[in-house]
Formats: C-alpha cells, structure tokens, sequence
C-alpha cells in the first residue's frame, strides 16, 4: 500500500513494453529464479553455496557492492536463506547503512537465523545516535532560524524607530520654517513702517534712507532669537557693505576650516571665482565633506559652494570605525560614504564578527571597505 501511494505520489507509471522472449520451454512455477536454479543444480552446480563462498570471499577482500549483488541473487532463488540475510546485514554494517542493517536482521531473525546481540546493539546504538544527530542538527538549525527571525524583528523596531524620529525632526523643522518666515515678514513690516513713519514726520529735510526689505529680513532672521521677540532695525545705521575681494574669502574660508570641529585628518584647499567657491582635497567621510560645504558656504559674500572635487578617502581607500552608543549599520553608511544603502558593503566586510546586520556593540571596531 505504501509502495503504490508513493509511486501515485512521484506520478510513476510501470507502463514499458514487453521483450520478445525466445525461450524454448515454459517458466515453471516460482518464476525464474527457481528456473535457473534448477538448470545450474541439473548442470551439477549448486548455485545457493557458491554464490554465498562469492558473496564471503567478496566482503572479505571489501567489494561490498560486488558481495551484496552476490546475496541478492542468492536471496532471489532461496529467500528463506537466513545465512545469507545476516551476511547481507554485516555488509550493510560495513557500509554504515544501519537502517538497512536493521531490516536486514530482522528477516534473518524471521528465517532462523541466530543473530548476535552484539551486532544487533552495535546496529542500534548507531541508529540512535544518527536520530540524535539529526535532532541537534534540527535544533541547531531551529535556534538559527529565530535567532535571524529575532535580529530582524529588532532591525525592523530599530528602523520604525528611526522612521518616527525623523518624522519628528520634519515637523519640528516645518514648524520652525513657519517661525521665521513670520519673523521675516514681521521684521520687513517693522522696517516698512518705520521708513513711512521717517519721511512722513521727517519731512523734506530729511534725506531718504533707502534700505532694502529683504536685506533687513536677513538681518532679522540672522539675528532673532528663538523665543520669537520682535528686534528693532533702526535703517540709520545700516551701512552698504564692499563685496569681499577672492583673496579675502580664501583667507576666511581657510580659517572657518581650520577652526571648525570634525574636520581632523581633512586637506582642503578653497578656490573662488567671484563668490562662487570651490573645494578641492580630501576627507576621510562623507559628513566631513558635508560640514566642509556647510562652513564655506556659511562666510558672509559666498554665494555658492562646490564640493564634487573632495575625495572621500572611505569610499576609495577604507577605514575603520568604532562602534558608538546609537550606531547602527545604516548611519554609518551615511556617515562614511554619504548612502546609507551602502551599509550591506560594512556588513559582508565584517560578518566573520558579526551574527547579523544588527548584532553590533558599543566598542567594537568595524571595518570600512572601499566602494570605489
């Protein structure tokens, strides 16, 4: 029953044509293994006791393949052969096939044979220490899969977490851009009305002061302090400021960037034609190029800063990084290279230390594998 529910399981089918036989006589009764059994005892050979001196000479000298066909064939005429089904065990034992040892031994038992203990222990020590192998290979593979199923439920909280945050800092800077451009108007109004208020009691003697709204919005933006308190602009001591010379901005741009935090081990150089700046050097990472950008583009006369010209020395050459409370692969990334899709590099770097993308601890010094 199990035979044919497998084969209707693996959708086999026994359906091959039949071959022509040219045998003279008919099979007789017990097919024709006893047919050939019969013509080799009529021939004066006994096939049953040479097949099984085969069978012993071949497991002697190790060809287990070439005995175990010897025994199946001996079995195929006499299979009742008790001898030769504890042969056929011992060679299964031979081969550490315990499973088929089993078998075997149990059919030698049903045919007389005297089966000793020893072995029958022997087979079943080994059958259950097999079971137990697989047991704790499953359980082995079982923790490992919830271990992975446990790092990815944490990298999945961390990066809701992270999510939140930065839906936070979006509505805390949305709400702060709506501040100071409330500011700015109030400033530009401020100035507006005083400039009205000047002409109109100051009369024709009073020469005109003309100052721009948006200039006086960019004073009041500059220097408004976060409570929101109105600042008073007086337009009479506004002064025009000379547009700042190249070798002037060079000059302060190099010293913002000596005095600026985060740029150690950095070599930079700040090119300027008009107000446009340029950076050329190197960085170690991708937030120091970003904080080089910020502090140059911060100096009063610079309009507009260019940083595609720093090399990022972390995506070209690599380096290493320390773990910090809050890293996470991801930030890193970010960190050193400017993508934090990047952060699987890190990982397949240092998964010899690593049991997962999330498994990292504060002081442990990862290694910062070249993009580029």
């Amino acid at each position: 029953m199990l035979d044919t529910a497998a084969r209707e399981a693996a959708d086999v089918h026994f359906d091959n044509p039949t071959r022509n036989s040219h045998s003279h006589s008919n099979v007789p009764l017990g097919g024709v293994p006893r047919a050939l059994r019969e013509s080799a005892e009529m021939a004066g050979l006994d096939p049953i006791a040479e097949l099984y001196n085969e069978a012993l000479r071949y497991a002697s000298e190790g060809h287990l393949r070439l005995a175990k066909e010897r025994l199946q064939m001996l079995l195929c005429m006499k299979p009742d052969d008790g001898d030769a089904r504890l042969m056929l065990a011992k060679i299964h034992v031979a081969g550490q096939r315990w499973q088929d040892a089993v078998a075997a031994l149990d059919e030698a038992t049903n045919c007389g044979a005297q089966v000793p203990m020893d072995l029958r222990r022997a087979v079943e020590d080994h059958l259950r220490a097999e079971a137990a192998a697989e047991d704790e290979e499953r359980s082995a593979k079982r923790a490992r899969e919830q271990g992975e199923i446990r790092a990815l439920r944490q990298e999945a909280r961390r990066l809701r977490s992270e999510n939140a945050q930065l839906v936070g800092r979006t509505s805390d800077l949305e709400r702060e851009a709506r501040r100071w451009a409330w500011t700015t108007a109030g400033a530009s109004m401020t100035a507006v009305l005083f400039i009205t208020a000047n002409l109109i009691l100051g009369g024709g003697s009073t020469e005109a002061v003309v100052v721009e709204p948006s200039d006086v919005a960019m004073a009041a933006a500059a220097e408004a302090p976060e409570s929101g308190e109105a600042v008073e602009v007086e337009a009479n001591e506004a002064e025009p400021v000379a547009p700042a010379s190249a070798t002037t901005l060079a000059q302060r741009a190099k010293a913002a960037l000596e005095a600026a935090p985060g740029l150690d081990n950095t070599h930079l150089e700040v090119e300027f034609s008009g107000a446009a700046a340029t950076l050329h050097g190197d960085v170690v990472t991708a937030r120091q190029r970003r904080t080089a950008k910020a502090v140059v583009g911060g100096i009063q006369g610079v309009d507009s800063v260019e940083a595609d010209n720093v090399v990022i020395t972390a995506r070209t050459k690599g380096s290493m990084h320390e773990v910090q409370k809050g890293d996470s692969l991801s930030k890193i990334a970010s960190h050193y290279y400017g993508d934090s899709t990047l952060s699987s590099k890190i990982y397949k770097a240092n998964r010899g230390t690593m049991r997962s993308p999330a498994s990292l601890s504060i002081g442990q010094v990862l290694k910062i594998p070249a993009v580029d």
